[in-house]
C-alpha cells in the first residue's frame, strides 16, 4: 500500500511539475505579448491596421516557445528524479537516458524456476 502512494504520489509531482512549466510558458507568451503592445512595436513591413496586433501575437509565441523549449532537457532530468528513475549516461553514446529495467518485472513467485 506503501509503494502505491509514494508512487502515486511521485505521478502526481511529476503532473504538477508539467502544469507548472506550461503555467510559466504561458504567462512568459502573455507578458511579452502585452509588452509589445503596449510600447507600440510591429513587424517590419507591417503596414496594416492590425501591425501592433500582430506583434505582440509574435512576440507572445517567440517567449512561451523559448520558456517551454530551451530548458526541456533540464525538465526532463527534473521529472526523471522526482519518478525515481534518475537519467543515467548510455555506455555506448553517453547520452542521458532512462536506467534499463529489470527483466524480471512480470514474474511471480510461482513462475520463478527452483
Amino acid at each position: 500500500m506503501k509503494q502505491r502512494m509514494a508512487g502515486g504520489a511521485r505521478h502526481a509531482a511529476v503532473f504538477l511539475l508539467g502544469m507548472a512549466h506550461m503555467a510559466l510558458g504561458l504567462w512568459a507568451g502573455s507578458a511579452a505579448g502585452g509588452w509589445a503592445w503596449r510600447h507600440g512595436y510591429t513587424l517590419p513591413y507591417d503596414t496594416s491596421s492590425s501591425a501592433g496586433m500582430s506583434a505582440a501575437i509574435v512576440f507572445g509565441l517567440l517567449a512561451a516557445g523559448a520558456v517551454l523549449v530551451l530548458p526541456e532537457p533540464w525538465m526532463n532530468r527534473v521529472r526523471h528524479l522526482i519518478a525515481g528513475r534518475p537519467l543515467v549516461p548510455c555506455p555506448t553514446c553517453g547520452a542521458p537516458t532512462p536506467p534499463p529495467a529489470s527483466p524480471d518485472t512480470n514474474t511471480t513467485p510461482k513462475e520463478i524456476a527452483q
